[in-house]
């Protein structure tokens, strides 16, 4: 998630917030490997073990990394899953890949849309108002309500406040760590607040529109959406390490997730503090290899989308920076001009994770990270170094 501005004052918090734990035990998940590993032949093997120690040594708990180029597939990790119990972060852990859940949610929108028949939702609904699917005491409350379509939803252009960025709302799931938020209680933080543009305008990340696309689904399907993640993507594909949070229970090889809450080199366990999981704009966990299984089918090989669904995906619009937005698609990295990357980014308060494809380069990066790095802390600069450094040793 973009922005997480935690307020200090919230910090006391959190160490009695959470109470109750959904990830209690962590397990070793090193040999959770689906295919022949080849890793060691890989002519950049010893940069990217030379990478990934690098970084934690700089202070990154643990790290898995996928990537896969012209001279095969590279998979490594380093660090912990759990800290406490000394449990090795291995290259098939399960950890959050928080707003990387929006790739999977417009996906669906776009299944959906292939068999209009059954679900009610065909190409033309990305140009019909919201107001086609959700009720008059939602749209009434709504910043812009009445003038946005699902497509802006998808592409971020409604000019809708980020819930995310609501202190009333961190405040709450700091109260409540293991909430499990609905939808139309997450839309309270934002109702009755001034629009941040004219719908179409321009482009501004909001957690809030992903809230609004699932609502959409469920509205139009009579279906839940997290019935239909399973039904359209997990199953098909056979992502069998990936997981809805707080839909599905998650497996004992889950990561912990830390964030360094006092800014002074002492990172804690925030694992537990539900950030709205379960709404469309995050809740995916996953490991490297479903994510890059899900990537290689959909935007590499090209299969899992009808050619004119991933055509209108990959639409993209007015430049938010660094980004710009396709539906429910991520053009990141842009100051790289050809050699930008398109998929999503995740960033939870205790997990970080990527799943790039550089079509220009043929290389795809999937990593999860167990820490939060979109909040300030000294390890976000650490990160940013990470990434950076992957991405010139990737794309050179």
């Amino acid at each position: 998630m973009k922005h997480l501005f935690i307020f200090s004052m919230f910090f006391l918090l959190v160490i009695t917030a959470c109470k109750k734990a959904q990830i209690e035990h962590t397990k070793d998940s090193s040999q959770l490997i689906p295919w022949t590993d080849t890793s060691n032949l890989h002519p950049k093997n010893v940069q990217f073990k030379a990478l990934l120690e690098k970084y934690r040594l700089k202070g990154l708990p643990g790290i898995s990394l996928l990537i896969n180029d012209q001279n095969g597939t590279w998979v490594g990790s380093t660090g912990k899953a759990d800290i406490v119990k000394n449990i090795p972060f291995g290259v098939g852990q399960v950890s959050k890949a928080a707003s990387i859940t929006k790739l999977f949610m417009g996906t669906l929108v776009f299944k959906l849309m292939e068999d209009s028949v059954n679900s009610g939702l065909g190409y033309n609904s990305l140009y019909k108002p919201v107001s086609t699917w959700l009720p008059e005491n939602i749209i009434s409350k709504l910043p812009n309500g009445r003038k946005i379509t699902l497509g802006q939803c998808m592409k971020h252009e409604t000019g809708i406040p980020d819930l995310i960025n609501e202190s009333k709302f961190y405040l709450a799931v700091l109260n409540n760590p293991n909430k499990k938020w609905k939808a139309e209680e997450l839309l309270e933080f934002i109702y009755g607040k001034e629009p941040e543009f004219v719908p179409g305008d321009t482009a501004i990340y909001s957690n809030t529109n992903t809230v609004l696309v699932t609502m959409i689904i469920e509205a139009a399907t009579g279906k839940k959406h997290a019935d239909l993640l399973h039904e359209k993507i997990l199953a098909p594909l056979g992502l069998t390490n990936t997981y809805y949070q707080p839909h599905d229970q998650l497996p004992a090889i889950t990561a912990q997730g830390y964030y360094d809450l006092y800014n002074n080199n002492t990172i804690v366990n925030v694992s537990n503090l539900v950030t709205g999981s379960g709404n469309g704009y995050g809740g995916l966990y996953s490991n490297v290899f479903d994510l890059y299984k899900f990537i290689d089918l959909l935007l590499i090989m090209k299969t899992f989308l009808l050619p004119k669904s991933l055509a209108i995906m990959e639409t993209y619009g007015k430049p938010d920076d660094p980004n710009e937005y396709g539906y429910g698609i991520m053009k990141k990295f842009i100051s790289r001009g050809v050699n930008a990357g398109y998929g999503h980014s995740g960033r939870d308060l205790g997990y970080t994770a990527n799943l790039f494809y550089f079509p220009n380069k043929k290389v795809t990066h999937v990593f999860f990270i167990n820490y939060g790095t979109d909040a300030d802390s000294k390890l976000k600069k650490v990160f940013q170094d990470f990434q950076e450094e992957l991405l010139n040793l990737t794309l050179q």
